[in-house]
């Protein structure tokens, strides 16, 4: 299976289809003549397997009704090997891989040896318009300088470009350094969410001192007008006591 899957699940599907028809087959041609043409049965075991299901033919006995349900089962399970088949088939091996990216580098370096060479050529354009011709033309100068803006434009892409691609390179090339950069990201999540954990932690104790300290404040003007009316009753009686002696 793993040197030619297609062939494999093609082989598979073809047995099981003959084998489920000629199943059918003989669970359901005594209560139907329809039945007894292996090619009828043939028909209805491929429409219930590719999940089609017309409604022309259905079986009729408790075997046949098991053998159209594990029909069913063995269609969708065989679409999702045939699928993985095909995903495989379309992804590239390893020297493909190798292959293709030495092309994408060899594009990039030659686009980037292009746009430094673009460069130069419009550096020496404007100078000799400016500095060496007898007569300066400005109106060349200009479009030479815009030309110069888009070759440096261009190298800065192709740089972009081909400094990606060695990124690319690198990280497929080292999986171990991936795999450092991986634990070392998760050291650092594991960490913030130890400090989160508590900067929380401070975060409602810090609510639990404010709400003790509202409660204080929100008693401070009961007792405040307790302790004004304890000293005016003492005063009183102070008063009344001078009054009564003198």
């Amino acid at each position: 299976m793993a040197i030619y899957p297609g062939t494999f699940l093609l082989v598979v599907v073809g047995s099981l289809w003959i084998v489920a028809s000629w199943t059918m087959r003989q669970c359901e041609c005594y209560y139907d003549e329809e039945y007894n043409n292996l090619l009828n049965t043939m028909w209805l075991i491929m429409i219930t397997f590719l999940t089609i299901g017309y409604g022309d033919m259905f079986p009729k006995t408790y075997c046949g009704r098991s053998i159209s349900v594990a029909t069913g089962f063995m269609g969708a399970g065989c679409t999702a090997l045939l699928v993985a088949v095909i995903l495989k088939k379309m992804e590239l091996t390893q020297a493909e891989k190798r292959v293709h990216d030495l092309m994408r580098d060899t594009q990039f370096t030659k686009e980037l040896k292009n746009a430094a060479a673009n460069v130069l050529r419009e550096s020496w354009l404007i100078y000799k318009y400016k500095k060496i011709a007898k007569r300066a033309n400005p109106g060349r100068v200009r479009t030479h300088q815009r030309k110069f803006l888009q070759a440096i434009h261009s190298m800065q892409n192709a740089k972009m470009k081909h400094r990606n691609l060695m990124d690319d390179l690198h990280v497929d090339n080292n999986p171990n350094n991936n795999m450092g950069d991986q634990n070392a990201a998760n050291k650092i999540t594991s960490e913030m969410n130890t400090r989160q954990n508590i900067l929380e932690e401070r975060l409602s104790s810090l609510e639990n001192k404010l709400v003790v300290l509202q409660e204080t404040l929100a008693a401070l003007p009961e007792e405040i007008s307790r302790h004004l009316t304890m000293t005016q009753l003492n005063n009183s009686s102070r008063n009344l006591g001078h009054t009564i002696f003198s």
